[in-house]
């Protein structure tokens, strides 16, 4: 019998293409892998960018490999180019590439002074503080409409530069010196602190402080005093604890001096123990003096490094001190609940002109 060896059959799929496919699957699956691992973005903490120049700002979002989107916001007071305003905020986390935005000053300007008599308080109001000044209402009895502007100062046509303040005098019902106007502040808490005095002498802080709560309240705010009949312990600890829970967007206290000058301060924590609430504590007390003196009221600005009551909350915070208990002067006008009144709406109008609405 003779053996016949069967011929080799050709492979379906020659050997030299099957190592060329199975090497461009193998790179195939490897590049699969590798893109995304190549081009994973890494998160990013958002710097904080409040108050920089917007040039420093883009350097630093690219060096995190952010983006920025920028706006500008017309006759803002700060230098142009400062950020004001960031978005996300500090701290937050992206992704590399994405976008951050930022809200820059486009600088104060200079323009003419619209002419608004003869206008509503409201319409003026609007119209002046859309192109950044800051309006101060003052009321005289008048026959003219109620609310219409009689006269401004600086007068229609006058040069004036944004953050001005721009004072209308407008037509009020009855004695011009009794006008009060208003303030809405409604979704604000407020925290009235008037610190003890010794036993014997006019508790002179509690009655302004009724009196500013009462106003307070009647504009629609929600008030929290820090002393009562009911306060056992009327040190800054103890009063603080009759406060536990509470977040105020205000703290006003109010205090008699046992030594040092007569007359009234109004003080603020310094800078450095103020953090981010200096400012708008600084401009709070510079409106409060200013309405003070237009009361006929004399009273000094002065800082402070330490206030245990103001340091508690990192909202905007003074501290009035309405005068010296051994002075015959500042005694005598503590005995005059009209003289207690005044400081109440001095106090009043000027939390109403930083942080409300008429």
């Amino acid at each position: 019998m003779i053996n016949r060896e069967r011929p080799q059959r050709r492979p379906f799929v020659p050997r030299r293409v099957a190592i060329i496919l199975l090497a461009v699957l193998l790179g195939a699956l490897t590049l699969a892998v590798a893109i995304p691992l190549l081009t994973a973005r890494a998160p990013v903490d958002v710097p904080d960018l409040i108050g920089v120049s917007e040039a420093e700002a883009l350097v630093r979002l690219a060096q995190d490999e952010l983006l920025a989107e920028v706006t500008e916001r017309p006759f803002d007071p700060s230098p142009a180019g400062t950020v004001l305003n960031q978005e996300p905020t500090a701290g937050s986390s992206l992704i590399e590439g994405d976008t951050v935005l930022l809200v820059v000053s486009a600088g104060s300007e200079e323009f003419v002074m619209p002419d608004v008599v003869g206008v509503s308080v409201r319409v003026a109001r609007a119209q002046l503080e859309q192109r950044g000044l800051t309006v101060r209402i003052d009321p005289v009895e008048s026959e003219a409409p109620k609310d219409t502007v009689l006269a401004s100062n600086p007068a229609p046509g006058a040069t004036v530069r944004t953050s001005d303040i721009v004072r209308l005098t407008i037509a009020a019902e009855g004695s011009a010196t009794d006008a009060l106007l208003p303030y809405s502040l409604q979704g604000l808490t407020f925290v009235i602190d008037p610190s003890a005095v010794p036993s014997g002498t006019i508790d002179v802080s509690m009655e302004v402080a009724r009196r500013l709560q009462s106003l307070l309240e009647a504009s629609g705010a929600t008030v929290h005093v820090s002393r009562s009949a009911a306060v056992a312990d009327t040190s800054p600890a103890g009063r603080l604890a009759e406060l536990a829970d509470v977040i105020p967007a205000v703290v006003v206290g109010l205090d008699v001096a046992q030594s040092g000058a007569s007359g009234i301060r109004v003080i603020t924590l310094s800078d450095a123990a103020a953090g981010a609430a200096a400012q708008s504590s600084a401009q709070l007390a510079d409106e409060i003096v200013a309405q003070l003196a237009e009361g006929g009221t004399t009273s000094k600005r002065a800082t402070s490094g330490s206030d245990l009551v103001l340091q508690a909350f990192p909202a905007p915070g003074i501290r009035v001190v309405l005068g010296l208990d051994s002075n015959a002067e500042d005694v005598t006008l503590f005995r005059d609940p009209a003289w207690s009144d005044a400081m109440a709406r001095a106090l009043y109008r000027g939390i109403g002109e930083r942080f409300g609405s008429q």
